[in-house]
């Protein structure tokens, strides 16, 4: 789900930032807000985006919303919730196999900590996560359900960085099962229980979107 993930999380923590800086922007400056007003803040927000790495992968769909926005009866902010419901549809369809790379990502793009199968002729490297292979085969079922814990091994001198990481959301636990004459730690990784259900903006938080046009429009 490599690639797939990438742009998802790209496309809505652009969708989630914009529609909460437009809202922000509102509460702060009070008053009646057209949808022409609402295009403009929104267009302001997104354009700066083309140009960062890590919206790299929905660069096309950037390119649509400023169109959308600039254009005399777009409705941007309607196309942005629509997207924000698509991507809680995709968001649903996460197994706990999907949402365990989602964590291991999570844990090398914020804390470096890397991951990897477990090869015996291969020196360690420091502050990278370990799996057997068999482990995580014999840890999820035929419905990529996680039924057993996963043993991970890690070599680290942020031990306790990593067991808050990783139990941050709710949804792991972490047990140290043993520590190796090479300071390698054995862990026992415990999926407890499922992440939140929506943890990007709703939109109960939108102010009233009288203004909002009938017409559909879409990202072609």
């Amino acid at each position: 789900m490599g690639k797939n993930f990438k742009h998802y999380q790209a496309l809505d923590g652009l969708v989630t930032s914009a529609l909460l800086a437009l809202y922000c922007t509102m509460s702060q400056k009070g008053g009646f807000w057209t949808t022409q007003r609402r295009n403009e803040q929104l267009v302001k927000f997104i354009k700066p985006t083309l140009k960062k790495v890590q919206f790299a992968t929905c660069k096309n769909e950037i390119r649509a919303m400023i169109g959308i926005g600039r254009r005399a009866t777009g409705n941007l902010e309607q196309k942005l919730w629509e997207v924000n419901a698509m991507n809680l549809a995709y968001r649903a369809r996460f197994t706990p196999a999907d949402e365990l790379y989602i964590m291991l990502n999570a844990l090398y793009e914020q804390h470096q900590f890397s991951s990897m199968l477990e090869n015996a002729e291969e020196a360690m490297e420091i502050d990278t996560l370990y799996m057997k292979a068999k482990s995580v085969e014999n840890g999820f079922d035929a419905d990529n359900n996680q039924i057993k814990p996963l043993t991970v091994a890690v070599k680290t001198q942020r031990l306790d960085t990593l067991i808050q990481a990783v139990q941050a959301n709710g949804v792991y636990r972490v047990d140290i099962d043993s520590v190796d004459e090479q300071q390698v730690n054995h862990l026992l990784l415990h999926r407890i229980s499922s992440p939140p259900a929506n943890e990007g903006i709703t939109r109960s938080q939108a102010p009233s979107l009288d203004t909002v046009n009938s017409h559909d429009e879409t990202f072609a």
